[in-house]
């Protein structure tokens, strides 16, 4: 929706009133090139209990400073009816429509023939802002162009066609680069100080079924955000220390551990250098691998994190005290969302026999402990249905990012 500055206000007020009117939440506003373009994500609930989502744009470029280089002005003067929609006048819409298809070099059989349909509509206006935009010298291009021809004969066209754009839109208005350079600038401090993206942390003992919630909600939310990121345990910025202490017998991928802990501690010394050679690797590893996602919009779901430490350092082998993992625990960055996988001991010991029924229990004893020391961290019963399990999660993450939406907005 192209929206005038005055009534941007508004439109985004509808947008959040008609949400809320039929039940649905606005989780996410990401931008596009300008800070005043952009799109709200709105989820919902299908038939099956599924997340869905739509994405609604809105686009106020004042300047023309865009990706498609026209002001909004344009596109909102002389608008005309479509039903129960306005669209742009048939000149601009034909000139937007062959703007959008030159800079992305992709001209499809039904573009050409939607700009034949215009083209006929109103031929002296259609042709008279195509030379505004694109120059004199290019109109017969762009009439080759649309009356048809195979996609080899129209490819150095459309590149030609693209050059005259960045020469006249760029060359010739440095001041217009200028203004999209300062844009741009605000638009990533924007990110950094207010990422969009979120980081989830799924803790349990094993048989708690961490990789499979880990798989479907970085499944089913994938559309909640830009993209998606797993991490399995630590960042991995800082590679395994036996790679860098028998680099020639190093293998990859590390085969899984069956039996966590059937191999006996390291000793004193040895553990509490891993220890901190782990430590290092959260802290250091934290900003490219986990914040840096996060402000490009992802959704980082990472399984056992530093917490592992806290619930179960005999599976590394580390013969340090119990007490050092939480005293270091709060120089360690955190998630957003903490989510403690929990059960009956037996249901746990069901799925998997890998430790004993003793060995549960005392991790569901620090699991516990955990929910009530760490704010964000939320209990989840892994004795239920599987759907009711992720529903319970997605419902925590989708409020999660409803409120602070709406915190950032104040709509």
């Amino acid at each position: 929706m192209a929206v005038a500055s005055e009534d941007l206000r508004h439109a985004e007020s509808a947008v959040f009133e008609t949400a809320d009117a039929l039940g649905f939440r606005i989780v996410q506003k990401l931008y596009y090139d300008v800070p005043r373009c952009y799109f709200y994500i709105v989820s919902f609930r299908d038939d099956d209990g599924r997340p869905g989502f739509v994405q609604i744009d809105i686009m106020n470029d004042g300047p023309g400073i865009g990706r498609y280089l026209l002001k909004t002005e344009a596109l909102l003067s002389r608008r005309r009816r479509f039903r129960c929609f306005w669209i742009p006048s048939v000149p601009m819409e034909a000139c937007y429509l062959l703007i959008k298809k030159v800079i992305k070099k992709k001209l499809l059989p039904e573009h050409e023939q939607k700009l034949r349909d215009l083209l006929r509509e109103d031929t002296h206006a259609v042709e008279s802002l195509l030379v505004d935009v694109f120059g004199a010298d290019n109109l017969s291009i762009i009439r080759e162009i649309i009356d048809g021809g195979g996609a080899e004969e129209k490819g150095p066209l459309i590149r030609q066609l693209n050059r005259a754009l960045f020469v006249r839109f760029s060359l010739l208005k440095p001041h217009r680069m200028l203004l999209k350079g300062a844009w741009f600038f605000r638009r990533v401090i924007k990110r950094i100080m207010s990422p969009t993206g979120l980081v989830v942390v799924l803790v349990s003992p094993d048989g708690g079924g961490k990789s499979t919630l880990a798989e479907m909600l970085l499944t089913r939310l994938r559309y909640a955000f830009r993209n998606t990121t797993r991490i399995h345990w630590r960042p991995y910025l800082l590679p395994p220390p036996r790679r860098l202490l028998s680099p020639l017998t190093w293998s990859e991928p590390e085969q899984p551990n069956y039996d966590p802990h059937g191999r006996p501690s390291d000793g004193k010394m040895s553990s509490v250098l891993r220890f901190s050679y782990y430590c290092a690797d959260y802290i250091l590893g934290y900003a490219p691998k986990v914040l840096w996602p996060k402000i490009r919009a992802h959704l980082i779901v990472m399984e056992r994190y530093y917490y592992d430490f806290l619930i179960d350092t005999r599976r590394y082998r580390l013969n340090i005290s119990q007490k050092l993992p939480w005293l270091v625990l709060r120089g360690i960055p955190g998630p957003d969302l903490l989510f403690l996988i929990t059960a009956e001991p037996e249901v746990i010991h069901a799925r998997k026999q890998e430790i004993g029924m003793d060995e549960i229990i005392r991790q569901l004893d620090v699991i516990q402990e955990l929910s009530g020391k760490i704010p964000n961290a939320h209990v989840i019963r892994a004795d239920q249905p599987l759907d009711q399990e992720v529903a319970q999660i997605e419902e925590i993450i989708l409020g999660t990012l409803q409120r602070r939406l709406t915190r950032r907005t104040g709509l």
